[in-house]
């Protein structure tokens, strides 16, 4: 465990010394603490110990955690996509990337989580107990310690076999370009548009622009009070509570009770577990309901005009193509039947090349290609502005063109 600054200093010489790549990891809290910031940061290169580095306490001490991106020519990680946008957050720039969850797509794998990965590839297996755990919370228990550190042990040497494996399909070239899309992505990170349209079962409000009124306000309102108290949005209010408002649009007392905006959120416990998140609840005890009736009242004074409409506008999101194919069918049968047939010729490429069709083209581009492009627009060029990886494109284009699509 590296809690201190003669620590810090220890471990980054070791690590720096060692020859070869730095395996990686990372456990964050987004189940509790509204910050998606890395709270432990695990290491570890061929010959030298593992290092778990307590970030919030090294940070509170003057350690220079950047430091850390220099350790190594190469991090190898399991879903970097996961992790390489908080570590960026953090001014910890990796220099180059090995993904073994990406590898495993590449591979074929259907189930590409850590545990089966060191099974398929080492014939060893992972318990995955702590997966959910507050890794917020100090003193960290020795059981945590420990599933953390597996989370690095193995990794250099599921690399090593991958890495063959890769090259003996032909599609390393493939990884290595995935790997610098990723880092890419991770250090330009990203921004979604209007966030509140991702609150849970919302298409459930239909084109009532009052309710999704409240949604917004009422979202905003608990992303102020969940940045303050550093505790989850899903600890503040429950996005099913949010729907229920905007639902009811509540006028009195007890049609605001009926929500259920008055409870505070349960906070599952795990049996021995329980006393260490029994410092949530003087938290959510400092949530005072009245703050959703402020916020619903908001939405009900907003001037018709400044309603938000029941889809957003058209963007590279593609927040205004229909997920629902019934849609398609009503509407535009002629759009769907090109989907349809995209969708096969995509599966069919991906089957020989024993990839995951989702891997190779996601669904939601295919799905706003073929609702809001003209027949005959340029496919590549759609593909390139949505920053599909060249890999990708000298695939999907022509098995699109080729399908006369």
């Amino acid at each position: 465990m590296v809690d201190s600054l003669s620590r810090f200093e220890e471990a980054v010489s070791i690590l720096k010394s060692a020859p070869g790549p730095v395996a990686v990891d990372a456990e964050r809290a987004a189940m509790y603490r509204y910050s998606h910031e890395n709270y432990l940061i695990q290491m570890k290169k061929q010959g030298t110990p593992i290092f778990l580095f307590d970030a919030p306490t090294l940070s509170s001490l003057g350690a220079d955690l950047s430091r850390l991106s220099a350790l190594a020519p190469r991090w190898v990680l399991h879903d970097s996509m996961q992790d390489v946008p908080a570590f960026c957050q953090m001014g910890i720039i990796p220099p180059a990337l090995f993904d073994t969850q990406v590898s495993c797509m590449f591979l074929g794998m259907e189930r590409m989580g850590l545990s089966r990965c060191t099974e398929a590839f080492l014939g060893i297996s992972l318990e995955k107990e702590f997966a959910t755990a507050d890794w917020s919370l100090r003193p960290l228990p020795r059981p945590w310690r420990n599933y953390a550190a597996l989370d690095v042990e193995f990794l250099l040497d599921i690399k090593e076999i991958q890495e063959k494996d890769l090259s003996k399909k032909g599609v390393r070239q493939w990884a290595e370009d995935e790997f610098s899309t990723i880092l890419q992505k991770g250090i330009e990170g990203k921004k979604r548009p209007d966030p509140w349209r991702g609150v849970s079962n919302i298409n459930v409000l239909g084109p009532d622009r009052r309710a999704l009124a409240v949604v917004r306000e009422v979202w905003e309102a608990r992303e102020k009070v969940a940045r303050e108290l550093d505790l989850a949005p899903g600890l503040v209010l429950k996005d099913e509570t949010i729907i229920a408002l905007a639902l009811k649009k509540p006028k009195n007392e007890r049609e605001f009770r009926e929500t259920g905006a008055e409870e505070r959120v349960k906070i599952e416990k795990d049996g021995q577990l329980d006393s260490l998140f029994d410092h949530y609840i003087p938290l959510q005890h400092r949530i005072k309901p009245k703050i959703w009736k402020e916020a619903v009242q908001r939405a009900m004074d907003l001037d018709s005009s400044s309603l938000p409409m029941p889809t957003a506008a058209p963007t590279k999101h593609g927040s205004a193509v229909p997920n629902s194919l019934k849609i398609w069918e009503k509407r535009h049968p002629d759009k769907l039947e090109r989907l349809e047939k995209a969708m096969e010729a995509v599966g069919k490429l991906a089957r020989s090349l024993d990839i995951p069709s989702v891997f190779l083209i996601s669904p939601r581009l295919l799905r706003e290609y073929f609702w809001m492009e003209p027949v005959g627009a340029d496919f590549e060029k759609f593909l390139r502005s949505e920053g599909v990886n060249d890999w990708r494109l000298s695939l999907i284009v022509k098995v699109i063109e080729a399908s006369n699509l």
